[in-house]
């Protein structure tokens, strides 16, 4: 479950004032955006939040825990925001900024930052990574939150940095699932070799990161054949696996759209790193770094790692190790 701070904030609002309509008033919100927040907690939270009777709008069970953690990380977000209000330097930044490339984890850093640095976020999404390396290198961003997809050669631990270099903590290291259809030949298997995939077309929406397509070449090199690649749209590219047309590498947390199945591969030939970058000696400091990449890993176990498919997987791997001991260990970017 993943809500954002404007929605808990809605969620708060209605059900101290028991009406939508008056929580748009104290809100100062137009009515339609405070229904239209209250329909996006509730989708994530998996159900209701409030019943709507004659005594206006009551929490549902489900709503009564959601309004209690609401209260507590809001309480949380104004002492941190004041407590930094009256220590922050004078080059603290009003709004962090962060460069991300697209994945599961880039909506939980609207509710870590404020959380961690009592700041507002700025948020740049964006396939690639050495686009959001050199703004981030280059001052226009004040940390960058990317993935690296290693070929197997490059998948060992970490580097060490040379001093003024960008530095870098792993938050998750994970294996790339295959979307199939949900007719697919292998789709009942628990795992399939990539062998098996012969003769499949894969599909790479367009502005995925380079290295996913030389490691999915590579994999399939090593598997005994050639790789077929289709660049598509990601919306085609679903589509196009549905009809059992084409195959797409997905993140293992990611929750398939209808007619599809999340096929694990055997052996994880492909994978990917989520890595949290910052500058030393930039605006952010090394507590404020560690602080931020604690919440990244513990939304990664506890969010991204309960997907039904990811879990299955996890328990029947007990060796995987998702995520490394800790942002000490510095980890060279690439490119």
């Amino acid at each position: 479950m993943s809500l954002e701070l404007r929605q808990l904030r809605v969620v708060k609002a209605i059900a101290d004032e028991g009406s939508l309509t008056l929580a748009a008033q104290r809100l100062g919100m137009a009515q339609p955006s405070v229904s239209q927040a209250l329909a996006q907690a509730e989708r994530a939270a998996g159900g209701p939040l409030f019943r709507r009777g004659s005594r206006g709008a009551l929490p549902t069970p489900l709503g009564e825990v959601v309004v209690g953690h609401a209260r507590s990380v809001l309480d949380a977000v104004e002492r941190m925001t004041a407590a930094v209000a009256r220590h922050r330097e004078d080059d603290w930044p009003a709004a962090v900024r962060i460069g991300c490339a697209p994945g599961l984890l880039v909506a939980h850093l609207s509710v870590a930052v404020p959380l961690v640095a009592g700041s507002d976020v700025q948020i740049t999404t964006a396939a690639g990574t050495a686009g959001h390396l050199a703004a981030l290198a280059a001052g226009r961003t004040d940390a960058a939150l990317v993935t690296h997809f290693p070929l197997p050669e490059e998948a060992g631990g970490p580097g060490d940095l040379a001093e003024g270099e960008l530095c870098g903590a792993v938050v998750a290291v994970e294996p790339l699932f295959a979307g199939v259809c949900a007719g697919h030949r292998l789709a009942a298997r628990p795992e399939a070799d990539l062998a098996e995939l012969a003769g499949e077309r894969w599909c790479l929406p367009p502005g995925s990161d380079e290295d996913l397509g030389a490691q999915l070449a590579e994999a399939c090199r090593r598997a005994g054949h050639p790789v077929a690649v289709r660049g598509t749209e990601y919306a085609e590219a679903l589509e196009l696996v549905r009809e059992d047309r084409a195959v797409l590498p997905m993140m293992p947390g990611s929750r398939p759209a209808p007619g599809l199945v999340l096929l694990p591969l055997r052996g994880e030939p492909l994978t990917m790193a989520t890595v949290l970058y910052w500058r030393p000696g930039g605006p952010l400091p090394e507590e404020w770094i560690r602080s931020l990449w604690e919440h990244l890993v513990r939304a990664q176990r506890e969010i991204i790692e309960a997907a039904p498919a990811y879990r299955a997987w996890l328990a029947g791997h007990p060796d995987w190790r998702t995520t490394p001991p800790g942002p000490a260990a510095g980890h060279r970017p690439r490119g």
